[in-house]
């Protein structure tokens, strides 16, 4: 989560290899005040979802879930990306966790729409709570399929916001999802000269 006084939660904009752009950022709008209560400012909603417009983002995707932010966010958050003319789709991880099946299943299906923008030269938002882990390791997963390896890839996101791809799960999904690939190639007959 952002300090009271920025209203931009954006951590991050890292360009990728094929063109296009990955933006990471926390719940835009989700801030904590001085007694540590958590609660929603519209005013940075609007600020964040202003500021990736203007860097020519195409879709917003939110990675949070529900339980991460308060009461009613991704409701109000999805109709406010609406109205900036984004699309929006969410899918959830646990925080400091990887992905489960599920979670790929539904990346297979939003996988080409992703590359698509990114060939466009459009980007696309990436958004947990604070914009880091989850969202860093999403950016990473993304380079690594444009083809950076997952050192390049961890190493790029980093150089954007050195908290990125914050907890041991996360590194290891990347090395895991990258060795599954390779493995798939080389049985595919890809990988053979």
């Amino acid at each position: 989560m952002a300090d009271i006084d920025d209203p931009i939660f954006i951590r991050a904009i890292v360009d990728c290899p094929g063109g296009g752009r990955l933006v990471t950022l926390g719940a835009p709008g989700v801030t904590i005040d001085h007694r540590g209560e958590i609660w929603i400012d519209p005013d940075g909603i609007d600020e964040t979802l202003q500021a990736l417009v203007a860097c020519g983002t195409a879709l917003f995707l939110f990675l949070a879930r529900d339980s991460d932010c308060p009461p009613g966010f991704r409701l109000q958050l999805r109709e406010r990306v609406k109205q900036t003319g984004m699309a929006f789709a969410a899918l959830p991880i646990d925080d400091f966790s990887a992905p489960g099946a599920a979670w790929m299943r539904a990346w297979q299906r939003l996988e080409g729409q992703v590359s698509a923008l990114l060939a466009q030269d459009r980007a696309v938002a990436l958004c947990c709570s604070y914009g880091a882990g989850r969202s860093g390791m999403v950016a990473a997963h993304i380079l690594n399929g444009q083809g950076l390896s997952v050192e390049e890839a961890l190493s790029t996101v980093r150089q954007g916001f050195p908290e990125s791809v914050e907890s041991p799960p996360q590194e290891n999904w990347l090395h895991i999802r990258n060795n599954n690939c390779a493995l798939a190639h080389q049985s595919n007959g890809e990988g053979k000269a």
